[in-house]
């Protein structure tokens, strides 16, 4: 069995002086779930309010051929 191929993506939502809403959370994650992608991880940041969010979805035949490792095209 091949072993699945993911595509991520690493959103911040919030700011230094205001938490995310769960509303906004709830959007965007909505929003993101309608694209295919999951979540992960949430994270805060460092000295913020902020959140890290790590989002993945498979990868296709098309994002594998247009993405590379950073440095490596």
């Amino acid at each position: 069995m091949a072993a699945a191929a993911w595509e991520y993506s690493v959103q911040s939502v919030g700011g230094i002086l205001r938490q995310p809403k769960p509303e906004q959370l709830s959007e965007m994650l909505n929003q993101a779930a309608q694209e295919g992608w999951e979540l992960m991880h949430m994270v805060p940041q460092e000295n913020s309010n902020a959140l890290w969010l790590v989002l993945r979805r498979p990868s296709t035949a098309r994002t594998r051929r247009e993405t590379s490792w950073p440095g490596t095209a």
